[in-house]
């Protein structure tokens, strides 16, 4: 069926085709620019972790096909949904065998397009969890999306099982099943309470849509039901515009659920019941809503809201709440997204592997298509297309994957013939592109495929995203066919400049090949032990490296340095290269004792400090190298020496932008390339003397105005458990991939030293702020970013909010602090610290 069916009884139908205005982001398989049916479409590829450009592969017709649904021009072989709006194509699934892939890759590239400006995000892919929770840096995301008014809507998964998948189950996100021709949902769609309250079904059984190479294909699931109610909502978007409205794509997505209707159905938590979500997608209804006003739609619930410490509305693109996860908000550590519905999910159990149906097609000339129509129920009707095939599901995978997984398409060109395409568990059926047929009264002809091997729970080669059909990657710039906006051949197709980053973790270091790790097995010098043996060194002993690369500079561009978060590499990080150093110049050199003596396991010593790292010791010098490998160097050193000494490195600041490269670890691990920039902002966090500073201050404070007779202030140790505590909050709660605005100007909060250490001082005595008697400490709260209202023209200005109450009197008021940072380049602080009572 065509998906433009389920806009039936709306007025001027043909002409509802979106707004400029509108973004839409699609996380999905590389897609083919150059098919007829993108010709004129306003289309840009945003870098991605997948660099290779669009084939025959599985991934590549599955994204090529979801981007055909929203993006397919007027008068081509496929009109997709919103062919007016501005599209973003962000690969995240590869053509290889492998289509998982980590929530971590999938949290990127949602970052990415939040930056980008998207309005909508389509995520047809998820991975099965037991209760559907999101991993930590995910969830993140999706709370982030959610409180910048950002909608995401994801696919439910084909495992025909009560199971849940993330991103679908996340309470924020629009979850999209795949219907029937009737409405009924199809037998493969996952179905659980979350999707009772925040999914819709959708038209997903033989939906015509783009085929790598100019074709078309008609395929089953619900990873082509999600761009069908992703193209409804961004039509609703169009229309908030039309009005002179602000665009809300929240307020979209709250519409198209209070609208979805559902047949009578008892007991309601019967499976049976349960498998209709929470109704069928009503395009008309929706739009009723949103033509008055939308003001009907249900707000968050009095829970969501108390969740954020500071509020902020769907309509307010620019604010962001990075948690308010104190034990008095009463809200989990990892906090919860908001949600477009007022409850939240309950975990179910039951996990299975989704599978995809793909509808046989005709070679040559249209496809036999059904329109559909709303009955007055609102339930869309179509009648069967011809020549529909139906398979068993396949066993469970884990793994997040697109929703609808091709399993091996063959990667000849789609002809009329009989050269297979394995669809995951069906046949796929292409229509050949115009001109291959070879008579307009030719028979239809199917192509006949294999079903892939069934594997076992857990049996998959990683766990992550997979398609509801999927994996991850981007596509290059198609010459001598349609491009994306502003494709120029030989250049890249990033239609936007540079991203930049600012990010905090630990510095790791990776050898790529064997052959590079023995290399530097054979220059590391033999150790010595107490006894005068010999022994080989040990490559992987942050200690013994550093020591080696101290005195031979030129080496250190052979290790690839990484940053990593929760011992995952997230970064590759790339310096200035050797040729480029200063050699004339001596540098301090931490780990040693004198001006020549060599370096020791135990050294701590005393540092003579700057304002943000160990860069200043009275160690032995370096010999000549980058700033930036300087900076590694200690921080390397720094990582592994005890948390109590003055010179432990807990965490290091990293100032650069993504290069658009990635590169591949020896674990197999794919991360992307940023270039560092050797600035000021590169600054290793110093946890022990960060403790003491803010020790010191409250300590003098105290001398300077003592306690009431009969009251003793904290010991030294208490004081420094207690600040401890306060730097792991910040340090693990809202860790981030330092991409987005919000996240670049928190983590130049942390990294500013003196200014955090001292308000953090400041913070605990807080109490001092506040009318009445109280010698209590203060704690840290909440942290909180949100856009500033005063920014200098083509900036960009986000205030950070550290907010501390009293944690022995809820009744007495809180005192925030408020830090404003330009992030439009390197992080740079426009006022100084403003403090002020309550929120």
């Amino acid at each position: 069926m065509h998906v433009r069916s389920v806009l039936q009884g709306l007025p001027h139908q043909d002409e509802l085709l979106g707004d400029p205005e509108v973004c839409i982001a699609v996380l999905d398989g590389p897609v083919d620019f150059s098919h007829p049916c993108f010709a004129g479409a306003d289309l840009t590829r945003l870098d991605t972790l997948v660099q290779d450009p669009a084939g025959q592969g599985a991934m590549s017709m599955h994204g090529t096909h979801v981007a055909s649904l929203l993006f397919g021009q007027p008068g081509s072989s496929v009109v997709g949904m919103a062919p007016r709006c501005r599209g973003l194509i962000l690969p995240v699934f590869r053509d290889s065998q492998d289509w998982r892939v980590p929530q971590l890759d999938l949290t990127r590239a949602i970052e990415r397009a939040a930056e980008a400006g998207a309005h909508i995000i389509n995520i047809s892919g998820g991975e099965l969890t037991p209760d559907g929770r999101a991993d930590a840096m995910l969830e993140r995301a999706l709370r982030s999306c959610a409180d910048n008014g950002v909608l995401v809507v994801a696919a439910v998964g084909n495992d025909g099982c009560d199971c849940l998948q993330a991103p679908a189950a996340t309470p924020s996100v629009l979850a999209v099943g795949a219907a029937g021709p009737n409405g009924e949902p199809t037998d493969m769609n996952n179905w659980g309470a979350a999707y009772g309250r925040n999914g819709v079904l959708a038209p997903g059984q033989a939906i015509e849509g783009a085929a790598p190479g100019g074709g078309r294909v008609a395929l089953t699931g619900s990873s082509f039901a999600t761009p069908v109610v992703s193209g409804v909502a961004a039509l609703l978007v169009a229309e908030q515009l039309r009005q002179g409205q602000e665009a809300d794509p929240i307020a979209a997505g709250k519409a198209v659920l209070k609208s979805a209707t559902s047949p009578p159905c008892s007991p309601a938590d019967a499976p049976e019941c349960r498998r209709h979500l929470a109704g069928n997608l009503h395009a008309a209804g929706a739009y009723s809503l949103i033509r008055r006003g939308g003001l009907d739609v249900p707000d968050l619930d009095a829970a969501d809201r108390d969740a954020r410490p500071i509020s902020s509305h769907p309509a307010k693109p620019q604010v962001l709440d990075v948690g308010a996860n104190s034990s008095r908000a009463g809200v989990s550590a990892a906090g919860e997204p908001s949600s477009l519905e007022t409850t939240h999910p309950e975990p179910n159990e039951g996990i299975s592997a989704m599978d995809t149906r793909n509808e046989q097609a005709h070679a040559g000339g249209e496809a036999d298509t059904a329109g559909g129509k709303a009955d007055a129920a609102g339930l869309l009707e179509s009648s069967a297309p011809s020549e529909t095939q139906e398979a068993e599901p396949t066993s469970p995978e884990p793994g997040i994957s697109a929703a609808d997984e091709p399993a091996s398409l063959e990667t000849t060109h789609p002809q009329a013939n009989d050269e297979s395409y394995s669809m995951d568990t069906q046949t796929a059926n292409v229509i050949a592109p115009e001109g291959t047929a070879t008579s307009g009264a030719a028979p239809a002809i199917s192509t006949p495929v294999t079903a892939p091997v069934p594997q076992p729970v857990g049996h998959a080669p990683t766990g992550g995203v997979r398609p509801s059909c999927g994996g991850i990657q981007s596509s290059s710039c198609q010459c001598g066919g349609i491009r994306p906006s502003g494709c120029q051949c030989g250049v890249s197709a990033s239609g936007v400049g540079r991203q930049p980053i600012y990010a905090i973790g630990t510095i790791g270091f990776d050898y790529q090949t064997e052959a590079r790790r023995d290399y530097f097995r054979q220059q590391m010098p033999m150790r010595v032990l107490d006894s005068g043996t010999e022994v080989p060194p040990n490559i992987y002993d942050p200690r013994q490296l550093h020591d080696f690369l101290a005195d031979n500079p030129w080496e250190t561009d052979k290790l690839t340095w990484t940053l990593t978060m929760d011992s995952t590499p997230v970064y590759a990080l790339e310096a200035e290269l050797p040729v480029g150093m200063d050699w004339h110049q001596a540098e301090p050199r931490l780990g040693s004792r004198g001006p020549s003596a060599p370096s020791s396991e135990g050294d701590s010593g005393s540092d003579a400090l700057g304002s943000q790292g160990i860069r200043q010791s009275p160690f032995p010098t370096y010999r000549a190298m980058s700033h930036v490998y300087k900076i590694f160097l200690d921080a390397i050193r720094g990582q592994v020496q005890k948390a109590t000494e003055d010179n432990y490195v807990s965490r290091v600041s990293i100032p650069g932008e993504l290069t658009g490269r990635t590169t591949r670890l020896y674990s197999g691990q794919e991360v992307p390339v940023v270039k560092v920039r050797g600035s000021g902002n590169l600054a290793l966090w110093n946890e022990g003397l960060l403790v003491n500073k803010v020790v010191n201050s409250v300590m003098e404070h105290r001398a300077a105005n003592p306690l009431p007779e009969g009251q003793q202030p904290p010991s030294e140790d208490q004081l420094k458990v207690t600040i401890r505590a306060l730097f792991d909050k910040v340090y693990w709660q809202f860790r981030n991939l330092g991409q987005s605005s919000a996240d670049r100007a928190l983590n130049a909060a942390g990294t500013n030293a003196f200014a955090f250490g001292t308000e953090m001082g400041d913070g605990l005595l807080s109490a001092r702020h506040v009318p009445g008697e109280s010698t209590n400490f203060y704690v840290l709260d909440t942290i909180s970013v949100s856009k500033s209202p005063f920014c200098r023209p083509g900036s960009d200005c986000q205030d950070v909010v550290l907010r501390f109450f009293d944690p022995e009197n809820d009744r007495r008021a809180n005192v925030s602090y408020l830090f404003t940072f330009d992030v439009s380049d390197e992080p740079v602080s426009l006022a100084p610290v403003h403090k002020f009572i309550g929120s």
